[in-house]
């Protein structure tokens, strides 16, 4: 599973709070039951991101997945993120040994993992994109199309410069979120937490100003905050042309 997705994953689960059960996790990854393999891996892989933490029916989120579920501003999440990528081993150790600033062919990336890394060559492509896709979510990489890869050499002082390069890159979770809070430039911003959902003819608006970051404790209870507006946003959702709500234009 791509960093990308996993990032997905603990946004959603991160409006329900940062202590869950594995069957509760396991609806937040689209799974109806916690016995496949295929949930197995996945929830294998977030452990091998280092986002989650708990043993038996309990899965706890990182304090890294806590600021990726729930960022206070964009270049807190980047860091979160890179952090991420570099906890996975193996795809740390290929983005180092790898030539940066030139694009380099997936397929040539494909064929050194299976020689360097022993990944099964029947595996190779999955390998790749999933190492693609993570790599772009991380702000190491650009693709300029479907078959290269530019790798991106960046020092720990980058992180404000690639987090304004990439904002047209990357689509925000809704257009008037984005509209609402421009991007702060620096780590001191005041809008510690910002949400907002388009209503009908209007807009719904969560946000906690402070000078200060807020502690890992009172992000659960955010996330609650941040649940119980959504279920309001979707009563006042905007309707489509049969009288439905659009639960689509809901913010996530």
């Amino acid at each position: 599973m791509s960093l990308a997705e996993a990032a997905e994953i603990l946004k959603e689960a991160g409006k329900y709070g940062f202590e869950h059960s594995v069957s509760e996790f396991a609806s937040y990854m689209g799974h109806t039951t916690t016995n496949s393999g295929a949930f197995r891996q996945r929830l294998a892989a977030m452990r091998d991101w280092k986002l989650i933490a708990g043993r038996g029916d309990n899965v706890s989120m990182t304090d890294i997945a806590r600021t990726i579920a729930l960022p206070p501003d964009e270049i807190s999440e980047m860091e979160a993120l890179r952090a991420a990528f570099k906890n996975c081993a193996v795809f740390y150790k290929l983005y180092e040994e790898s030539p940066k600033a030139t694009p380099l062919a997936r397929q040539r990336l494909g064929n050194r993992a299976v020689l360097a890394f022993g990944v099964s060559p029947s595996s190779a492509a999955k390998f790749v994109g999933s190492f693609v896709q993570s790599a772009l979510a991380a702000g190491f990489a650009e693709a300029p199309d479907e078959v290269s890869i530019i790798l991106i050499e960046l020092s720990e002082d980058d992180a404000d410069v690639q987090v304004q390069t990439n904002e047209a890159q990357v689509p925000s979770r809704s257009t008037a979120s984005a509209t609402a809070r421009p991007l702060q430039s620096s780590r001191s911003v005041t809008p510690v937490v910002h949400q907002a959902w388009p209503i009908d003819g209007g807009t719904i608006v969560f946000e906690i100003r402070s000078e200060r970051p807020l502690p890992a404790s009172a992000y659960a209870t955010v996330g609650e905050v941040v649940a119980s507006v959504e279920r309001l946003s979707l009563t006042l959702a905007p309707t489509t042309t049969d009288g439905v709500a659009d639960e689509s234009a809901t913010a996530e």
